[in-house]
């Protein structure tokens, strides 16, 4: 049965699937960025390991390093930014996938009610007319019990 509230339970459905797909693809990417992020850390790590150890190398291949190292600091910051970034997009967008699924919520009880009353208005009229049958079943019962 077809309700009024049919347009709506399917609109926030298709919008709760798309910000539920949404959230999915934020969180692939913190974890992707992540991993991006740790992996410059090792890079530093084992760079600044072989700066302290090799203590022969040339001024020129120090300035390399020293450029190759602060290029990935700046690397780090960038995936610390974005992380900070995703972070807050997948805060709002949990936020807002609340909020989605609350009026989803309300329309799906809003159109529960309009069914039952559907059901109960229904069952009524069918109780009605067998309580109707009855009593004329009843009066011809009786009317023919008098004729005889």
């Amino acid at each position: 049965m077809a309700t009024k509230w049919d347009p709506l339970v399917q609109k926030y459905k298709r919008r709760c699937q798309q910000e539920l797909s949404r959230l999915a693809e934020l969180r692939r990417h913190v974890r992707e960025t992540e991993a991006n992020r740790d992996k410059v850390a090792e890079r530093q790590q084992h760079f600044r390991q072989q700066l302290n150890s090799n203590t022969r190398r040339e001024i020129a291949d120090w300035r390399v390093m020293k450029s190759f190292l602060a290029d990935l600091d700046a690397l780090r910051n960038n995936c610390e930014g974005q992380l900070m970034e995703l972070k807050e997009l997948t805060q709002r967008a949990q936020h807002q996938n609340r909020q989605t699924t609350q009026l989803l919520q309300k329309y799906e009880h809003l159109q529960q009610q309009t069914l039952d009353a559907r059901r109960m208005h229904r069952e009524r009229v069918e109780v009605d007319a067998i309580d109707e049958w009855a009593v004329q079943s009843y009066a011809r019962a009786d009317l023919a019990r008098d004729l005889h």
